[in-house]
C-alpha cells in the first residue's frame, strides 16, 4: 500500500468500536486519528478564542455565548478523557502519565468551579487554568515529531513537519505566557486601563517581545508571579530559538548542501516506528548520597544569603542566620578536608575546578572573621559565599562523568539539560548577588535586594533588557560634588543602568555568560534533534 508523505505507516482496518477508538488516539496515519486531531485542534482554538474574548470586557450577550462554548468544550474534553481511560491497557498508568494529567487539566478547572464552596476568587483562578488546554496541542506536536523522525530516518525531507512542530510549540508558549501574565498583572478590582496588561491580546504583544528577547520595556510585569512567568517565557524563547536554528541548520545541511543524514534502518512492517532510540541498555549510576547532602546544604546556604538582603527578614531572626552560617561552614570545611585526604593526588585536587569550588565555599566566611585595622575590606568578601552554588555544577559534572565511565554514553539529553538548568541557576544567582552588592548604595537604586538583582540578571542574561532596573545618578560639578537644584536636592541624570564600575563589570560578564549559555542550549537541543532523527542505534518497537 502506498504511503502519503508524513504518513507513519499503513494501518489495518479497525476491529470493533474499542479498536476504532484506540486507533483514533494512538494510530497516526489512520483516518480516525486524523479526524480526532482536527477536532482536538478546533476545540483548542475555540478555548483560546473564548479566553481572549473574555479578557476584552465583552457585553452580556457575548458572555452568554462564551458560556455555551465553554460547556461544549467541557463535554467534548470530558468524553475524550473517558474514552482514553476506556481504551487504555493500564488505566492507572494513563491517568498518572503526563498526557493523562494534561487531558484531566483540560476539564478539571470547569468541573471544580461547580463545587458548593467555590468562591468568586477560586472560580476566577480556575478559569485561568483553562489555558493549560494548550498543552494538548503539544500532543499533536509529538505525533508530528514521530512522523518527522520516520521521514528523516529514510533520508526524506522533513522540514515542513519540523517547522509545524516549532510553530505549535511557539503558539503554545505564546498563549500560555500571555494568559498567565494577564491574570497575574491585571487587578480585578481596578479598571482595565490601570495596567498595560489590559487584555490577553495586549499581553500577547508583551509575550512576543519577551520570547524574542527584544525587550522594548513598554510592558514590564511588576508582581512576583508576573516576573516568574516572564522568567519562564524568556528561557522558553531561548529554547524555541535553539530548536529553530537546529531545524534550519539540518534543513540546510540536507537540502541545500546535499549532506545525507545517517539513515536509520526501520522495519516497514512496524505499524508504529519510533524515534531512533537513544536509551542505553546500561543503567545509570545513582548520585552518591553524600553529594546529594552537600548539594542540599549548598542550596540552603545560598537561599539564606539571598533572604538576608530582603528588608525585614534578617532583622527578624539575625541569630538564626548567624548560627546557620556556622553550621554550613563546618559542613563544607569537613567536606574540603575529607576530599584532600582521600584525593589520589592532593595537588591535582587543590588546583582542579572542584577543589577551587570547595575552597571558595569556605574561604569568604573565614576571611570575614578578620576585623582588624586595614583588613576590614576582607569582610566584603563574604559576598563570595554565593559561589557555593557552583557546587551544584561540580556534582552534576561528576555524575555525568561517572555515567560515561560506566558505559552510559547515550540518552544524555536530560542530563545535559539538567546541567544547563543548574548552570543558568548559578549564573543568575551569582550575577544577581554581585549586582546587588555593587549597586545597592547608589541613590535611587532599584537593586533593593538580591531577588531584585536576580530579576535584573535574568533580563540581562537573556538579552531582553526591559530597562526597568534603573537608577538616577547625581550630576557632579567641577568640584566633584553633586549639583543642587532650587530645593537643595541633588540634580539627577536620566535613568541609567548599572552606575558603579563593579555593577558594569558584573553586567558585562552576565551578558557574555548569557550568550555562552545560549550556545550550550543550542548545542544540547541540536545534538538531541540530530541524534533522535538522524543517527543512533535503533531500539525495536515494543510488540
Amino acid at each position: 500500500m502506498a504511503r502519503s508523505p508524513g504518513t507513519v505507516a499503513s494501518t489495518p482496518k479497525p476491529n470493533g468500536l474499542r479498536d476504532l477508538v484506540w486507533q483514533a488516539f494512538h494510530r497516526p496515519g489512520s483516518a480516525a486519528f486524523g479526524f480526532t486531531s482536527r477536532v482536538t485542534f478546533l476545540m483548542i482554538s475555540l478555548s483560546v478564542g473564548s479566553l481572549i474574548v473574555e479578557s476584552m470586557q465583552p457585553d452580556a450577550a457575548t458572555v452568554a455565548t462564551l458560556n455555551v462554548i465553554e460547556a461544549l468544550l467541557v463535554v467534548v474534553f470530558t468524553a475524550e478523557y473517558l474514552l482514553h481511560l476506556w481504551v487504555a491497557e493500564n488505566r492507572i498508568k494513563y491517568a498518572t502519565s503526563f498526557w493523562g494529567i494534561v487531558d484531566l487539566l483540560a476539564i478539571l478547572p470547569a468541573l471544580l468551579a461547580f463545587l458548593p464552596n467555590a468562591g468568586l476568587r477560586v472560580v476566577r483562578t480556575l478559569r485561568v487554568l483553562r489555558v493549560l488546554r494548550m498543552l494538548k496541542l503539544m500532543k499533536l506536536a509529538a505525533d508530528q515529531a514521530r512522523a518527522s523522525a520516520h521521514l528523516a530516518s529514510r533520508g526524506k525531507p522533513s522540514v515542513f513537519n519540523d517547522a509545524l512542530i516549532y510553530f505549535m510549540a511557539l503558539f503554545t508558549v505564546l498563549t500560555i505566557s500571555a494568559t498567565l501574565a494577564y491574570y497575574a498583572e491585571f487587578d480585578e478590582t481596578a479598571e482595565a486601563t490601570a495596567t498595560t496588561f489590559s487584555s490577553i491580546p495586549q499581553a500577547m504583544w508583551w509575550s512576543i517581545v519577551t520570547i524574542t528577547t527584544t525587550g522594548y520595556g513598554d510592558m514590564v510585569p511588576s508582581t512576583l508571579i508576573g516576573r516568574l512567568i516572564a522568567v519562564a517565557t524568556m528561557f522558553s524563547g531561548l529554547a524555541l530559538f535553539g530548536i529553530l536554528t537546529s531545524v534550519i541548520g539540518r534543513a540546510v545541511l540536507t537540502t541545500v548542501f546535499g549532506r545525507d543524514p545517517e539513515v536509520v534502518e526501520a522495519d516497514d512492517t512496524d505499524p508504529d516506528p519510533r524515534f531512533a532510540s537513544t536509551v542505553s541498555r546500561v543503567a545509570a549510576p545513582p548520585v552518591p548520597l553524600r553529594d546529594v547532602g552537600i548539594a542540599i546544604a549548598a542550596v540552603i546556604s545560598v537561599i539564606m544569603l539571598v533572604l538576608e538582603t530582603v528588608p525585614g527578614i534578617y532583622d527578624s531572626a539575625p541569630t538564626f542566620f548567624s548560627y546557620g552560617e556556622i553550621v554550613f561552614v563546618a559542613i563544607f570545611s569537613i567536606e574540603y578536608l575529607y576530599n584532600i585526604t582521600t584525593a589520589p593526588s592532593k595537588r591535582a585536587y587543590l588546583l582542579s575546578f572542584g577543589g577551587l569550588v570547595d575552597l571558595l565555599s569556605i574561604l569568604p566566611s573565614y576571611m570575614g572573621l578578620i576585623d582588624v585595622t586595614g583588613l576590614k575590606a576582607f569582610r566584603a568578601l563574604r559576598v563570595l559565599r554565593v559561589l557555593r552554588v557552583l557546587k551544584l555544577i561540580k556534582i552534576a559534572l561528576a555524575h555525568r562523568a561517572s555515567r560515561v565511565e560506566t558505559g552510559v554514553k547515550k540518552n544524555s539529553f536530560l542530563v545535559d539539560l539538567q546541567i544547563y538548568a543548574i548552570a543558568v541557576t548559578c549564573a543568575i544567582t551569582i550575577s544577581g548577588t554581585l549586582g546587588y552588592y555593587a549597586e545597592k548604595d547608589v541613590p535611587e537604586s532599584a537593586f533593593t535586594s538580591i531577588p531584585a538583582g536576580m530579576w535584573w540578571g535574568v533580563v540581562t542574561m537573556t538579552t531582553t533588557g526591559y530597562g526597568d532596573m534603573v537608577a538616577k545618578a547625581p550630576i557632579l560639578g567641577d568640584d566633584g560634588k553633586p549639583v543642587l537644584d532650587d530645593d537643595g536636592e541633588p540634580t539627577m541624570t536620566a535613568d541609567v543602568q548599572p552606575v558603579t564600575l563593579g555593577g558594569r563589570v558584573t553586567a558585562g560578564l552576565t551578558m557574555f555568560a548569557g550568550l555562552a549559555l545560549f550556545g550550550v542550549l543550542s548545542a544540547v537541543i541540536g545534538s538531541a534533534l540530530l541524534n533522535s532523527l538522524f543517527g543512533g542505534e535503533s531500539e525495536p518497537a515494543p510488540a
